[in-house]
This record gives structure tokens, C-alpha cells and sequence, in this order.
């Protein structure tokens, strides 16, 4: 075997760092970086996390904080009925609009998010006076179910009879136990 000149050894000793620097970089260098990266993605998505949490806890305290304050004064607090209370919102209904002279009643399909259900019902009806509509309008906003009254158009009639057109919106909750009684009403 011949020995290696001063060229050939300088080139090898170049080769060897050039080998030396691409494994550092290619085996250290970019898996740190590219772990790095991901690193700090996952505490920006954890403190972003943080940020909703917190802003949620927050917004439950508040609500406990008023439903303390409502309860210390002797309100009544309405409470969200258990999913598929049709008949419920039927008979509070029927008995908030005894007094009018006609009325109809037209569901809209129920629709949810998160176990809570929301019913749409639209109530045209027709009754003696203002005061009397006022009055009833008055009720289905006190109803004892939970619910959220609007698009209310009033309009009196030649014969001053008032004719009202509004829409009320009951809540549903969904348990775990409601569901599986659904699932077991339902056919397949």
C-alpha cells in the first residue's frame, strides 16, 4: 500500500469534516429544530386552550354567581325541561291562549348542539283588545318553560280585533337517559 501525499490526506481530512458537519446537521441539527417547531406549536395551542378554559370558567362562575343572587332573592329560576317535553309545551300553550278568539300553532322541526334541543313554534292568533294581546304575549314570555319569544308583528283588524303573528323558541336538554329512551322509541 502506497502512502497517502500531503494533497490526498488534506482532501480526506476535508472529506471527514464535510462528513463530520452533514451527520451533525442531518442527524442532530434538523430533528432538534423540526422538534423545536413542534414544540412550540403544541404550547401555543395549549395556551390558546388555556385561554377558552379560563374564559369559560369565568362564564360559569358569572352564571353561578347570578343564579346565587336569584335564588338569594326568592326568584323562581326556570329550569330547561329534559328533551321531547312536546306535550309539556303543548298544554302550557293551549292554556296561555284559552282566552283568544282563534289561534293555530305550527311546530318547526326540532333542531340541536351539545344535548341541547330547541323547538320553534309559530303562533298566529287573534284576541279582543290590544291589552288582551299584550297580556298574552306577556305569558308566553313568562312561561314557565325555558324559552326565547320573538319575531312579534301586531296589526289591528277592521272590527278591532288585533291579530298577532310571533314565533317562540322552547329549550330542551338531552341527558343520557333521554337519548337512550329515544333511541329505544325508534324503529331501525
Amino acid at each position: 500500500m502506497r502512502k497517502l501525499s500531503v494533497r490526498e490526506r488534506v482532501l480526506l481530512f476535508l472529506l471527514a469534516i464535510v462528513a463530520a458537519v452533514s451527520g451533525y446537521v442531518l442527524f442532530f441539527y434538523l430533528p432538534t429544530t423540526q422538534r423545536l417547531a413542534s414544540l412550540n406549536t403544541q404550547i401555543a395551542q395549549s395556551q390558546e386552550l388555556s385561554a377558552q378554559l379560563e374564559a369559560k370558567l369565568t362564564s360559569q362562575q358569572q352564571m353561578e354567581k347570578k343564579l346565587e343572587q336569584l335564588s338569594a332573592q326568592g326568584a323562581q329560576v326556570p329550569y330547561m325541561p329534559a328533551y321531547d317535553n312536546l306535550q309539556a309545551v303543548m298544554v302550557e300553550l293551549h292554556t296561555i291562549l284559552a282566552g283568544c278568539q282563534e289561534y293555530s300553532l305550527s311546530f318547526q322541526g326540532e333542531q340541536g348542539e351539545n344535548n341541547v334541543f330547541y323547538r320553534r313554534v309559530s303562533i298566529p292568533f287573534t284576541c279582543g283588545s290590544y291589552e288582551q294581546a299584550l297580556e298574552i304575549l306577556q305569558k308566553l314570555h313568562d312561561s314557565t318553560l325555558r324559552g326565547l319569544l320573538g319575531d312579534m308583528q301586531l296589526s289591528q283588524q277592521e272590527n278591532g280585533a288585533v291579530k298577532v303573528s310571533a314565533t317562540i323558541t322552547f329549550f330542551e336538554y338531552q341527558t343520557a337517559e333521554s337519548a337512550q329512551n329515544q333511541e329505544e322509541v325508534e324503529p331501525y
